[in-house]
């Protein structure tokens, strides 16, 4: 091979190996390097709850919500079904008395409150309420769902046509039987008192940021139902419960 072909080749390869270096100097290097003037804080996971604290938190509560419903009971000032004949829940009547389940959750809530549960359906069924402010409340209440729903007796109005004219006052009739299925209601709390605790401590366990604030010393809130409601007439507020 001649000299200038041994030079060009020796050239080219120069030439290539520049370039490999200059690739190999370009390639990013997709591994992460730590910033060594930054702290990283890894999340630190909420603290297990301890069931016997919900638990006794849910006792004393049921204390309190149980000295409601004897308060309410004793008072004999129950609401008027005056919307529908038979048998229906009213949770404000047109005389502002509150229903059984409704005046107990008005010592958390507040009665201006707890009314404007009517505005959004006053003949609500506490055996339909499945998620939102009032189960929330139940869930802290220490009472079960099916003792609330117990607890809210519906009103019974009957048919004039079917009362005799000799007959004693309907509303006094219907006081006395409120009255006997509240005296019904009370042997039912009582007699599963405890029972009850477990269940309830059982159904809160599974909402642990409303346990956590029962134990911080919250109930859980009206949320929505503490906004005003539209300012509606009685009439339209009061529809007529559905068939």
């Amino acid at each position: 091979m001649s000299a200038s072909r041994r030079l060009s080749s020796l050239l080219l390869s120069l030439s290539l190996v520049g370039t490999a270096c200059t690739s190999v100097a370009r390639t990013p290097d997709a591994t992460p390097r730590p910033d060594p003037g930054k702290v990283v804080v890894a999340p630190r996971p909420a603290p297990e709850l301890d069931r016997a604290a919900v638990r006794a938190a849910l006792a004393e509560r049921r204390d309190v919500t149980y000295q409601r419903f004897l308060a309410y009971r004793e008072a004999r000032v129950y609401p008027v079904n005056t919307f529908t004949h038979g048998y229906q829940h009213v949770w404000l009547d047109a005389q502002g008395h509150l229903c059984a389940a409704a005046t107990i959750i008005s010592g958390d809530w507040g009665r201006e409150i707890t009314s404007h549960v009517a505005a959004e359906n006053n003949f609500i069924r506490m055996a339909d309420v499945k998620d939102g402010p009032l189960l929330d409340w139940v869930l802290t209440s220490g009472l079960t769902h099916h003792e609330i729903v117990a607890i809210q007796v519906p009103g019974w109005q009957p048919d004039p046509r079917d009362i005799a004219p000799a007959e004693p006052d309907p509303q006094a009739a219907e006081i006395a039987r409120l009255y006997t299925m509240y005296i019904d209601v009370e042997r039912q709390l009582t007699s599963t008192w405890d029972e009850s605790i477990d269940d309830a401590t059982d159904a809160l366990m599974k909402h642990p940021e409303l346990a956590r604030a029962l134990l911080d010393g919250r109930v859980a809130s009206p949320g929505r139902f503490a906004d005003d409601p539209e300012p509606v007439a009685t009439s339209t507020r009061f529809a007529q419960p559905p068939a």
